[in-house]
């Protein structure tokens, strides 16, 4: 298929009215189209040489089909119907008949659409042979064309972002675009500027500017333009994906997050309803990762393990105002909260550096990975190892911390599983004591396990034991 054609079924004009001054179209005389093609021609050998390399109206090519099209227009005479509106998207080049008056030449990539005698041009080459009549306009998107009957070409090349944030502000911000007359006159319109041009002249308008010249002069012109602008650099272009994919992995991450936070305050508080609707009272709800030994034995029977951990950010993290004043402090609280986080943070670096180094070999590739993405990394390098012992080193935590196994002995050797994840769900406990040496044991527990603080959450797991 060669283009996509629609009709368009509203009734609304495609373009505002454009008050230019009327002018009379003569007819056009019986060598029309023999006179056109002879004027294309001549412009290639004004002694300019080859015409260069691109779609350009004067080209051979263009030549061919234009005079072809002229030649069906003045034979048949517009007798075969036309739709009175539509569209039309080239894929490779296509003639068309628009309405009872306009015969046009698309090449690829041009795109318009039409209602009667208005049109828009959005972007591409289009070569158009109006027969005499009322007004019939062209809407591009630096400006408007009219004309009552004549033989001219538009060419409508968008601008790259970074022209239109230099450009000047008006209608010509969006494209560039060249007119070309070969016969009659033609009117534009552009930014607050108006211009006649008559057949053999040109002008290239977009930007907040008019510039009139001959058509092989206003050709040269408007591919300089367009060849100066260029378009951006592969690399740069590619470059821009890449930062677009990781802004937007950060958001979902981000929303992940905040998916989790609001599931774990929804659970609290369904929780804590049904308790005040069964008794009149509304007790203080358990937190879902503030474990007992017991949840340690439920979790240790599938080689679960879950750590609620402080969140490990390089510019540190305390409370804003806020928080403070949900949470039930003062002020100067936020100072002692911070320093707890930043003593955390530490901790939790130290104890996974060293095993993180081991998985991929490089103290400083582990710097650079940082304490979230190396605890992912350490257990699924060791589970590619050896899963079946990651399993066992993951259950291991679970005995531990439920009580049944003792805690391992200076010196002892571990699997770096069991290391890291003895490390991880300490750090609760070692944060809450931090706490409490300046808020005492039952407010530093109501605190660090408030919704208002900044926490990670995680729960890791590798099924249970093979033939169970």
């Amino acid at each position: 298929m060669e283009a996509i054609v629609s009709e368009r079924d509203d009734e609304r004009p495609l373009s505002e009215d454009v008050d230019l001054e009327a002018w009379d179209a003569a007819p056009p005389p019986r060598d029309f189209s023999e006179r056109v093609v002879e004027r294309i021609r001549a412009e290639r050998s004004d002694g300019q040489g080859a015409a260069p390399k691109g779609r350009r109206f004067g080209s051979r090519a263009t030549a061919v089909v234009i005079a072809a099209s002229l030649a069906a227009s003045v034979a048949l005479a517009f007798r075969s119907p036309a739709p009175a509106r539509g569209s039309a998207i080239a894929r490779d080049r296509i003639e068309l008949t628009m309405g009872s008056r306009a015969r046009v030449v698309l090449e690829p990539g041009a795109e318009l659409a039409w209602d009667g005698d208005d049109v828009v041009q959005s972007r591409g080459d289009v070569f158009y042979r109006v027969e005499p009549g009322a007004r019939f306009r062209v809407k591009t998107p630096a400006g408007v064309i009219e004309v009552k009957g004549t033989c001219f070409g538009v060419r409508v090349a968008e601008m790259q972002k970074r022209d239109i944030k230099v450009a000047a502000a008006g209608a010509g911000a969006a494209a560039l675009v060249l007119l070309g007359v070969y016969e009659g006159k033609v009117a534009l319109s552009h930014d607050g500027q108006r211009a006649e041009l008559g057949a053999g002249e040109a002008a290239t308008f977009g930007g907040g500017r008019v510039e009139r010249q001959s058509l092989a002069d206003g050709q040269k012109a408007f591919d300089a333009k367009v060849a100066a602008r260029g378009d951006e650099p592969l690399e740069a272009a590619n470059q821009n994906l890449v930062n677009q994919v990781t802004d937007y992995k950060k958001r979902l991450e981000a929303l992940s997050a905040q998916k989790v936070e609001l599931e774990g305050k929804l659970s609290s508080t369904e929780r804590a309803l049904a308790a005040a609707q069964a008794d009149g009272s509304a007790p203080r709800v358990k937190h879902d990762f503030d474990l007992s030994q017991d949840d340690w034995k439920e979790l240790a029977k599938d080689g679960t393990v879950k750590a609620r951990t402080p969140c490990i950010k390089p510019e540190g993290w305390a409370p804003s105002a806020e928080q403070l004043q949900r949470l039930g402090l003062a002020p100067d609280d936020a100072a002692t909260l911070k320093t707890a986080y930043a003593q955390s943070n530490e901790r939790i670096w130290a104890a996974l550096r060293p095993l993180c180094a081991q998985a991929v070999n490089s103290a400083e590739v582990a710097e650079k990975l940082g304490p979230s993405t190396c605890q992912h990394l350490v257990l699924d390098v060791e589970g590619a190892k050896d899963g079946d012992a990651t399993n066992e080193a993951m259950r291991l935590v679970g005995e531990i911390r439920s009580g049944a196994r003792p805690m391992p002995g200076p010196g002892e050797k571990l699997h770096p599983v069991a290391k890291m994840f003895l490390a991880v769900t300490h750090e609760p406990k070692a944060f809450e004591d931090e706490l409490a040496r300046a808020f005492g044991p039952e407010e530093a527990h109501r605190i660090a396990y408030s919704d208002e603080l900044c926490m990670s959450r995680s729960t890791w797991g590798r099924g249970p034991r093979k033939g169970k």
